[in-house]
This record gives C-alpha cells, structure tokens and sequence, in this order.
C-alpha cells in the first residue's frame, strides 16, 4: 500500500511540471540574430534575392564592409544573419536582378536572445535624376 502511495504522489508531482510540448518548444540564441524577409512592391515574397547588412550607413551607401548572408532568400523570401551580430541597428541592402531595395533602410537594434525580424521592399531602382541643361 504504501507503494502505491508513493507513486501517486510521484505521479502528482511529475505532472505538475508544465513542460512544452515539441510543437511549443522555443529557440534561443546566445546572440543577436536577424530574419530579413524579401518582398516586392505587391507584397509578393522575392525568393533567390542578395541580401547585405552594413555597420554604418556610409558602408551601405557605398557598399563596403558588408555581411553578407550565406545563402540568397528562401522559398518564403527569407534569410538569417546568425554569426557574429552586435545589439546594434544594421542597415540593410537587398538586391535581385533589377530591384533594389530603398537607400537608408535600417532595421532596429538587435536584441541577444531573440530573433530579430525585418521586412525589406524591393522595386525598380530608380537611379539619381539629373536635370537638363539648356
């Protein structure tokens, strides 16, 4: 009998852990990391788009010293930045074929611990417009 009281109150005890299941279970990550999602101008996802985070905004103006992501964007027009991010804001230059991203995007400053998300819109690049002289 009180085997039997034992497990019971061993049975208890378990099930007052509330653990995640496998679908609730969470990643961390030691360091920032960020999810740039790639979209046209219909907000349409841009899957096999060059994606490039720069420190500063002359670096993304000139596009120099970038971090360049492993891969181009996804299926689901997405790519993450895993190594080496400082919690700081990047600025964030995304390119396929003849769409570009805008001039001076920025995500937000990264957090460690936590995914980071930034949408990015791609469209025609217009080009600098120079005015005609008669």
């Amino acid at each position: 009998m009180s085997k039997l009281i034992v497990l019971i109150f061993i049975g208890i005890l378990a099930s007052s852990f509330n653990l995640p299941s496998s679908s609730e279970s969470t990643t961390y990550f030691i360091n920032p990391v960020l999810q740039v999602t790639v979209m046209d101008t219909k907000g349409n996802v841009v899957e096999g788009a060059t994606v490039i985070i720069y420190e500063t905004e002359d670096d993304a103006w000139d596009e120099e010293n970038g971090v360049e992501a492993k891969t181009k964007t996804n299926q689901n027009g997405r790519v993450k930045f895993t190594k080496g991010l400082k919690e700081k804001a990047y600025y964030v230059v995304a390119k396929k074929g003849k769409l570009v991203s805008e001039d001076g995007l920025k995500s937000t400053k990264l957090k460690k611990n936590k995914l980071n998300k930034i949408n990015v819109i791609i469209g025609e690049e217009k080009g600098i417009t120079i005015p005609k002289m008669n």
